[in-house]
C-alpha cells in the first residue's frame, strides 16, 4: 500500500510540472487559395452576411473569414506564402512589389494587393489576443497607401476590385483593432469606389461588384462614423436592385451559379435597408425581388442536386426545390428557356437553352442557342464551368469562347453581337420545341431543340442562311468514355459508369471526337476554379440544315 500510495504522490507531482507548451509559430504561414477571390458563393455570402447580436459582442467580429491554422505569436517575424509568388514577411515587404509584383498571376496579384492575407492573420492574431502581431498586420496596410498612392487610374492596385478587396481586410481589421493608421487607406479604397471606377451605374450597369462594394462601403461609413457613406450606399443600393435583376428575378450575369449567390447579397443588402429608417419600402421590394431569383435558382439546379454549368460557374450546391409543379421556365428578357419533367425524381430529364442579349458580366458565348441537358440520373450535355480568370491564358478564350460551348459555329465571321430570340415554341405533356433565331454571327442562324420525356432524347438541328460550312461542337460530361464511331461517320455510342449509353445520330458528318487535347486546347471540362478534367468534345460539320439527336438508354 506504501508503494501505490508514493507512486501516487510522484505521479501527482509529475502531473503537476508537465504543462502544455505554449503554441509556436509556423516558420510560414502558407495561405490556401481564397475562395473570395474568385466570388465563391459560400465564403462570399459568410464574408458579407451581416452579423447576429450575438457575434456583434464577439471580439472578433463576423465578415472577417476563417482564421489562420497556425498563431501569429507577438514578436515573431509574420513570413506568408502564397504560391505560385514567393514567401514574404510582413513589415518588411519591398516597396518595389507594388507596383512590379513579383508574380504575374492575376489572381496572385488581387490577393496580394488586396491585402486578401491580412484578414486570416488578422483572426487568428485576435482570438489568441496577440496584439502586437495585429498592430504589424495593420502598419503594413498604411505602408501600402504610403507606399502606393492612387495614381488616379486602375493600376498597380487601384482598379475598383482590389481596392474592394482591400477595403473588406480593413474593415476586418478596424473592426478588430480601431487601429487609427488604417484610416487614411480605408479613405483611400472608399475614393476609388466612390469615383468613376465604380463598377456600376451610371459607370456600367448593376454587377455583384458594385452591390459588394455598396455593403462593404456602408460597413466602412459605419465603422468611421462617415454618415456620407452610408447615404451613398443606400441610394445606390435603393436605385440598382430594380436593375439587378429580370421582371422574372434572373440576375444578369449570366451566369448559374451566380444566381444563388447574387440572391443572397441582395438579400443581405435588404438587412442593410431594414435598418435605415426611411428605407423600409426599398427593402420589402429587394426581399420580393430576392424571393423570386431563388426560385430561379432552383430552375438552375440540375436534378442531381448541383448546379448546371453555365457560365462562370463552379459544380456547386444548387438550390433545393420547394417547386412540385413541372414544365417550363421561359425569361425572354435575360435569355434562358429551362425545362424538366419532375422535382422529386431524379431520374427526370432536365435541359436549358440558352439566347437573349449580348454577352457580359460571368456570361460565355453561348447565347446562340447554347444547350446542356442531363436525363436517366446522368449529366450528358454540359458547359464548361471556370478555370482561370487570366484574359491572356488559351483555357480562359476555350472556357469563355463559343467552341467550348454547345453551339453551332459558321467558318468565317467572328462572334459578334446580333440578336438572338426564341421566335416559336410548342410545349406538350411529353415533349418541349423550341426554335431560336440569331444573327450573332452577322448571319441569320436557326437552331430547334427538340426534347422528349418518355424516351429521354434531345435533338438538335441548326441551318445558316447561304449554307456555309458551318460545325456543332458538343461537349460531354467527363464521366463518359468513347466506345464506337468516329470521324466521317454519323453515329457515335458512348459509355457511363453508371451502365448507361449514349448514342449519338446526325444527318450531318463527324469531323472529329477529342479530348484534353492542349494545343489549341480543346476537349476540357471544368468542375471548379482550376481544376480540369478531359472530356469528350465532339465536333460535326455540315453546309446546309442538320440535325443531331442525343439517345440515353
Amino acid at each position: 500500500m506504501r508503494l501505490r500510495a508514493l507512486a501516487a504522490a510522484v505521479l501527482a507531482a509529475v502531473l503537476i510540472v508537465v504543462v502544455p507548451a505554449p503554441a509556436r509559430a509556423a516558420d510560414v504561414h502558407v495561405l490556401p487559395f481564397d475562395p473570395v477571390a474568385v466570388d465563391d458563393p459560400e465564403a462570399l455570402l459568410e464574408l458579407y452576411r451581416e452579423p447576429t447580436a450575438a457575434e456583434r459582442a464577439l471580439p472578433v467580429p463576423s465578415r472577417c473569414g476563417a482564421g489562420a491554422a497556425d498563431p501569429v505569436p507577438d514578436g515573431q517575424p509574420i513570413r506568408v506564402s502564397m504560391p505560385p509568388g514567393p514567401t514574404f514577411t510582413v513589415g518588411s515587404i519591398p516597396a518595389s512589389w507594388w507596383r512590379n509584383p513579383p508574380s504575374a498571376d492575376p489572381l496572385w496579384r488581387l490577393q496580394f494587393l488586396g491585402m486578401m492575407w491580412v484578414r486570416p492573420l488578422a483572426v487568428r492574431a485576435a482570438r489568441d489576443d496577440q496584439l502586437k502581431s495585429l498592430a504589424v498586420l495593420a502598419e503594413q496596410i498604411a505602408a501600402f497607401h504610403r507606399q502606393n498612392p492612387d495614381p488616379k487610374t486602375s493600376t498597380y492596385g487601384w482598379d475598383e476590385g482590389t481596392a474592394l478587396r482591400r477595403l473588406e481586410s480593413e474593415n476586418c481589421l478596424y473592426a478588430i483593432t480601431r487601429s487609427v493608421s488604417l484610416k487614411q487607406g480605408m479613405n483611400a479604397d472608399v475614393a476609388v469606389l466612390l469615383s468613376s471606377r465604380y463598377y456600376g451605374p451610371p459607370y456600367r450597369p448593376v454587377h455583384n461588384h458594385g452591390l459588394m462594394a455598396n455593403l462593404q462601403l456602408f460597413r466602412a461609413g459605419v465603422l468611421l462614423n462617415k454618415t456620407t457613406w452610408q447615404s451613398i450606399a443606400v441610394q445606390r443600393l435603393t436605385s440598382e436592385a430594380p436593375q439587378a435583376f429580370s421582371r422574372l428575378g434572373t440576375t444578369w450575369e449570366q451566369a448559374s451559379a451566380y444566381q444563388g449567390t447574387i440572391a443572397g447579397l441582395w438579400g443581405q443588402a435588404a438587412v442593410v435597408l431594414e435598418e435605415r429608417p426611411g428605407s423600409e419600402a426599398a427593402a420589402a421590394s429587394i426581399r420580393r425581388t430576392v424571393a423570386a431569383a431563388r426560385i430561379v435558382a432552383q430552375w438552375m439546379t440540375d436534378p442531381d442536386g448541383k448546379v448546371v454549368q453555365i457560365g462562370d460557374s463552379d459544380l456547386i450546391a444548387g438550390t433545393p426545390s420547394t417547386l412540385t409543379e413541372p414544365g417550363v421556365f421561359r425569361d425572354d428578357q435575360a435569355g434562358w428557356v429551362i425545362g424538366r419533367w419532375s422535382w422529386s425524381d431524379r431520374a427526370t430529364s432536365h435541359y436549358t437553352v440558352r439566347y437573349g442579349p449580348p454577352r457580359r458580366a460571368h456570361g460565355h458565348h453561348d447565347r446562340a442557342g447554347g444547350v446542356t441537358w442531363s436525363t436517366r440520373g446522368v449529366r450528358v450535355l454540359v458547359g464548361p464551368g471556370r478555370y482561370t480568370s487570366d484574359l491572356k491564358s488559351a483555357f480562359y478564350a476555350y472556357q469563355v469562347g463559343p467552341r467550348g460551348q454547345n453551339t453551332a459555329i459558321p467558318s468565317g465571321p467572328a462572334v459578334g453581337n446580333g440578336a438572338a430570340a426564341v421566335t416559336a415554341s410548342r410545349l406538350r405533356s411529353a415533349a418541349h420545341n423550341w426554335t431560336i433565331n440569331d444573327k450573332v454571327y452577322g448571319i441569320a442562324h436557326t437552331r430547334g431543340v427538340y426534347a422528349t420525356r418518355d424516351v429521354p432524347g434531345l435533338t438538335v438541328s441548326d441551318v445558316f442562311a447561304g449554307n456555309p460550312l458551318w460545325r456543332q461542337y458538343w461537349h460531354l460530361d467527363q464521366a463518359w468514355t468513347h466506345v464506337s464511331g468516329g470521324a466521317n461517320g454519323n453515329r457515335l455510342v458512348f459509355a457511363h459508369p453508371t451502365g448507361r449509353r449514349l448514342t449519338i445520330t446526325t444527318t450531318g458528318l463527324v469531323s472529329g471526337v477529342v479530348r484534353g487535347i492542349k494545343q489549341p486546347v480543346q476537349g476540357y471540362n471544368f468542375p471548379n476554379y482550376g481544376i480540369r478534367y478531359p472530356a469528350y468534345e465532339i465536333s460535326i460539320r455540315s453546309h446546309g440544315r442538320a440535325s443531331t439527336t442525343f439517345v440515353v438508354s
